[in-house]
């Protein structure tokens, strides 16, 4: 694409209407996370995180092979993988998850949250005490 049509496309209703629905997205998401935020006032995170684990059993993961897939986390792991790297986590440097690759952590309640990138992303999830990994994709 040339630098002209990308103007002239940047100036058009179609440009308009694409970067509204960013903005609508966007704003749901943020509207979800407060939600979400409320929820984890009053129940465990932890018991959702264990429930959210085993849900990406051997079963998920060959269904996933089957339908032509890599493994990839379900919805709701995605959102809370979403909530604690865009809204609520803090960003950390751990010496033990160093590595060659391009990464970054988060850390929230009582694991850190970690994306690798390369030909694709690999997400982890350690446990904080004992940096021991207890999710990964």
């Amino acid at each position: 694409m040339d630098i002209e049509k990308l103007k002239a496309w940047a100036e058009s209703p179609a440009a308009d209407a694409y970067f509204e629905k960013l903005r609508l997205k966007d704003e749901i998401e943020q509207i979800r996370f407060k939600r979400f935020e409320a929820w984890l006032e009053t129940n465990d995170f932890d018991k959702l995180m264990n429930r959210l684990i085993l849900e990406h059993d051997d079963n998920y993961i060959d269904k996933c092979y089957r339908n032509g897939c890599m493994p990839y986390p379900t919805n709701k792991m995605q959102f809370v993988f979403d909530y604690v790297t865009e809204y609520a986590g803090t960003v950390v440097e751990v010496e033990e998850f160093k590595c060659n690759f391009p990464h970054q952590e988060w850390e929230f309640h009582d694991y850190y949250f970690g994306v690798m990138w390369g030909q694709g992303a690999v997400i982890t999830i350690w446990n904080k005490d004992d940096k021991r990994k207890i999710f990964g994709l």
